[in-house]
Order: C-alpha cells, then structure tokens, then sequence
C-alpha cells in the first residue's frame, strides 16, 4: 500500500503574487470564457461526483477490482501555484485521485496498488461546457502527475469530447506527465506544472464540449506516488484588440454595401472583405485599413462590391493584427434564399475516424443530425443538436464504420416560427 502525506514545502502566498504577476504581463491577449477551481471547502474524502456537475464513468478501458482508487475534490491535496511543491491543507482544493474510502481514504493524489482488487480505469467528466461564439481556444490547468510516459499503465490522461460525452476519440486523449520536487523516484512530491492546449477546430463554437480526466492502474502490485491533481481549469481565447460593434451588409441598385463600426482598436492593422456564394470558400475581395488605432470613440467603416448575384451571398471580415495574428468576424448575408437554403450542408468530410461537417444555418434552431448507409440504415446520431445563425462545425465519430458512402441528414423541427427542414449530402468515407 503507498500512501504518502506531502509536507509544507513553499510559501504559497508569494507563488500566488509572483503567479498573478507573470500572469498580467503574459496574457493580456486572453479572456477566460470558462473555468473550475474546485474550491468546495472540503478538507477531504469529498467525492468528485459531488462537485459543480461532474460526473465519473466506471470501467472506461478496463474492469475496476472491488476497492478501486477514487476521484475526489479536496485540499488533501493543496492547489498549489506552478512551479510550487506540495503543501498541507491551506484551502485551495484540488481533483485528485486518492485511495478507496474503504482503504484508506483520501491522502491527496496517492493511490493503493496492493494487487488486482485495486485496479482502477476511472473517468472523471466535467459538465457540459458551451463554446457558442468562440473560436480559437486554449485549455489550460494546473497539474500534477507521474506515471507512464508511455500512458500504458499507472498514469492520468487528458480526454475530450464534442458531442456532450458520447465518444472521447482517440485523437483526443494526451497522457500528462510532470516532473517532480527532486528525483522522480515515485516518493518525492509531483512539481505543479501548467498544462496548455489549443483545441481543434472541432471545439469552436460548440455547444456540447466537455473535459475529462482519465485514470488507470492495473492492479498489478506495483506502483508509485503521486498519482494525479488537477487544479484551476480554463478555457480562453485570444482577444484582438478591438471591439465589433456591427457589421451589416444592404444590396443597392448596383452594387452590395458593407459597413461596419468598431471602437477600441489598438495595434489593428487592416481588414479584410471576404466573400463567398456558396458558403463553401470564401475569397479576399479588398482591404480596409484601421484607423481607429489608441483613439476613443467609435469608427465607421464602408465597402462596396460592385459585384450583384442572384442568389445569396455571404459576407465577413477577416480583422488582422499588427503582428499578424486575424480572427473573423460574424457571417453576413444578402440576398433572400430558397426555403431549403435557409439550412444547408456546406461540407461534409470524413478524414480519419470521424466526419467534419460545416452547416449553415439561417436562424437558430434545434437539430437532429443523422449518418445513414446507403441501405438507409442509421449509423450515427447527433441528437438536441443547437444550430447557431452562421456557421455550425459537427463532428460525428466514424470509427466503427467501414469505407464506402454514406449520407448525412439535417432535420430541424416544426415550431409555430418555422417549418421543418430537412436536408441531405452524401459523402465517401475511407479508412
């Protein structure tokens, strides 16, 4: 049995100021949109699955013994400030794995590995975390960790997932490791360590993203401390510096007029008039450069396309920074489409072990979003899908779908504002 209590080792109340200030100067760029301290006040033995909405699926990649370790959220293992060394119970809790309450308990992130009644394969999932109006987002917690580089055996993982829960793909899993308070020699306590992620594509935007942590020992009678702590988890984005009040876009006689005001502009550059007929590609139509620069007030701007169509166009604005950094604005339309055009599958890609989706929608609205075969079996569901106005990115896992084609179905619901619409592409997926 390997239950270890961590001593006072820092002074935490200068690792918090020399934190907050390293942290003003480096992050002046970022908003945290989201984030979880676990401060419940619990001193220990609080099981995770009491806290804030999270939640702990049992027997996640292997059979857990009859006393397996146990997620918990509590100051037996102290938040500590990176790069900082454990600490008693001051008061900053943390998610931690420890032992069974029946073994133990909860001495912070130390685990029981006496043999195969304690063989743990637990995941701990946060709860649903909306990502609507987001896009470039980094993951970021404090942790600690030692266990297998190689996430083969006694050691915590990293997992995420899009659809609300349903599938954790494998390209989403990252194995944490950190180095420790002196030699890594499975006694010494883990050094807390800051943990960065830029997520995919895929969490911009999405309504059912949720964090999870994953723990595994096999029960094989041999392991070492610390297990795992988790600790002030944030989602963020990067921040170009200004404000879109509006952007709008009106078709005129002889040409499209796009105007928008922006205020509180610093080190912008230029923007970028972007535009599409089909949603599909967009195309660089001209530049506008900023003028608003370390100046208060509001700012107008306008561009005309001389350029009329038929059917709908899609406007936007691409914002760039003097360093080059650019993020996009809303998506604007012009020009009344057809009833089915008000919902449409843009693009429908299957690259590895799921398919990438992008929908357009006209208007918000609950969806259900269906991957039939060709013998109109269904094969994967996206059931209470929430359609933002503009662009939806979707994933849906393929991975247990062999090579061929397949269609997909995007089906809203009748309400007394609108009528259902139901729309469909087919695709080929290949391994």
């Amino acid at each position: 049995m390997k239950n270890y209590f961590y001593s006072l080792r820092s002074a935490k109340l200068f690792l918090v100021i020399l934190f907050l200030i390293c942290l003003s100067a480096s992050t002046k760029a970022q908003t945290t949109f989201w984030t979880d301290n676990f401060n419940n006040g619990c001193a220990s033995n609080c099981l995770a699955t009491t806290w804030n909405g999270w939640t702990m699926v049992d027997n996640v990649g292997g059979t857990s013994g009859a006393a397996p370790n146990n997620w918990f959220v509590s100051c037996a293992e102290e938040g500590i400030v990176p790069p900082g060394c454990g600490s008693s119970c001051i008061g900053d809790q943390s998610l931690h794995i420890g032992a069974n309450p029946g073994a133990g308990g909860d001495m912070g992130a130390s685990f029981n590995e006496t043999g195969a009644t304690n063989a743990t394969y637990r995941l701990i999932v946060s709860p649903t975390i909306n990502t609507t109006g987001y896009s470039t987002i980094t993951l970021a917690f404090d942790y600690i960790a030692y266990g297998s580089a190689a996430c083969s055996d006694d050691r915590a993982q990293l997992r995420l997932s899009t659809d609300n829960g349903a599938t954790w793909p494998v390209g989403y899993q990252y194995c944490l490791t950190s180095v420790c308070c002196g030699a890594c020699n499975g006694y010494n306590q883990g050094q807390w360590t800051t943990y960065t992620l830029a997520l995919p594509a895929a969490f911009n935007n999405n309504p059912n993203v949720r964090v999870g942590f994953h723990w595994m020992n096999n029960g094989n009678g041999t392991g070492t401390d610390p297990s795992v702590a988790i600790d002030d988890i944030r989602l963020s984005v990067a921040v170009l510096p200004l404000t879109l009040v509006r952007f709008q876009a009106s078709k005129e006689t002889n040409r499209v007029k796009l105007n928008w005001t922006s205020q509180l502009e610093s080190q912008l550059n230029h923007y970028e008039v972007e535009r599409s007929v089909s949603y599909a590609n967009f195309s660089k139509l001209g530049t506008v450069v900023a003028t608003g620069n370390n100046q208060s007030g509001q700012f107008n701007y306008v561009y005309n396309d001389p350029q009329l169509f038929s059917k709908a166009v899609y406007y936007r604005l691409k914002m760039v920074n003097n360093d080059g950094k650019s993020t996009y604005s809303n998506v604007v339309r012009v020009g009344a489409a057809a009833a089915n055009e008000e919902i449409i599958i843009v693009s429908a890609n299957a690259k590895g072990d799921k398919l990438e989706s992008s929908i357009w929608a006209g208007y918000d609205a609950k969806a259900t979003i269906t991957v039939y075969d060709l013998q109109g079996k269904k094969v994967a569901q996206r059931p209470d899908f929430q359609l933002v106005t503009g662009e939806n990115k979707v994933d849906i896992s393929m991975l247990k779908l062999s090579s061929g084609y397949y269609t997909i179905r995007v089906e809203t619901a009748n309400n007394s504002q609108r009528s259902p619409v139901k729309v469909t592409k087919k695709f080929l997926y290949t391994k």
